[in-house]
């Protein structure tokens, strides 16, 4: 889950603003809301959409700054720890009390890591319907009103900041309308010929390292790279993946409209 992957993550103290409450629209406020986005799409002749964390949630995958995102509990678990060294100092306890504390903050610390174990993993999470929404408007056969050329529909291209390979698992969507900005929990990828290799499993490392498997079908001839696979996964300070990022920026520069779901957009540069 979500919550195995951000504890692979180095310390990284700029989290962004965590805990903001969800809102939620009266009934008449959505339908006008819908009717505005359907007036805007059937406008626009190229629409981009950006994805984050908020999209999954409904497939058991938890934010990362929501109510109840993974950023959001660890900051209130932090908070609960000081609060009590805190009133430790200032009841003198004993020094057995104290002598037992601290294995108790490692067991609320180690009781706050957990996910829930009803949530699914990666492997068995599936894709909402935004998810495959998504990826009908960009590859369904009804033509935009506002197109001459019929190969052309309601979006042309989605990024995406997710990890969890949601998208990926709508198998209609083509790669090359889909920009992923952090990398994919599936993915390994040769960095020699640049081949892609999607898992049935969650790759284990994390920030691009090796993954101890090697390249067995890219080069030229095919099959003769054999260069060392790594993983997709952005640790905090590394760089954004070349080829999706100049692509998204350059899908972005040709929108007439972009959409922003599930983020708070509170982390560059995609933000």
């Amino acid at each position: 889950m979500s919550a195995g992957y951000a504890e692979r993550l180095k310390e990284y103290p700029n989290k962004g603003k965590c805990g903001l409450p969800e809102n939620y629209d009266t009934s008449r406020s959505l339908s006008s809301k819908i009717s505005t986005l359907a007036q805007l799409m059937n406008q626009s002749r190229y629409t981009v959409v950006l994805t984050g964390a908020g999209i999954s949630t409904s497939a058991g995958i938890p934010d990362f700054r929501g109510p109840n995102g993974i950023w959001t509990r660890e900051q209130q678990r932090l908070m609960k720890v000081k609060k009590k060294k805190r009133k430790r100092v200032d009841d003198n306890d004993s020094n057995d009390d104290q002598s037992e504390q601290p294995q108790q903050n490692d067991n609320e610390q180690q009781q706050s890591s957990k996910g829930s174990s009803s949530s699914p993993s990666f492997v068995t999470a599936q894709p909402t319907l935004t998810h495959r929404a998504l990826a009908h408007l960009i590859t369904n056969n009804t033509p935009h009103p506002n197109h001459n050329n019929k190969n052309q529909y309601y979006l042309q291209h989605l990024i995406t900041q997710n990890i969890d390979g949601l998208h990926g698992k709508t198998t209609s969507l083509p790669r090359n309308q889909l920009s992923i900005l952090h990398g994919d929990i599936f993915t390994e990828k040769c960095p020699t010929c640049h081949k892609e290799y999607i898992r049935n499993y969650e790759i284990s490392t994390i920030g691009l390292q090796p993954t101890g498997r090697y390249c067995t079908s890219g080069g030229d001839p095919p099959g003769s790279c054999n260069g060392a696979l790594t993983d997709t996964l952005l640790d905090w300070e590394d760089a954004l993946p070349e080829v999706d990022w100049e692509r998204s920026q350059v899908e972005c520069a040709k929108a007439e409209l972009i959409l922003c779901l599930g983020t708070s957009l509170r982390i560059e540069p995609a933000g």
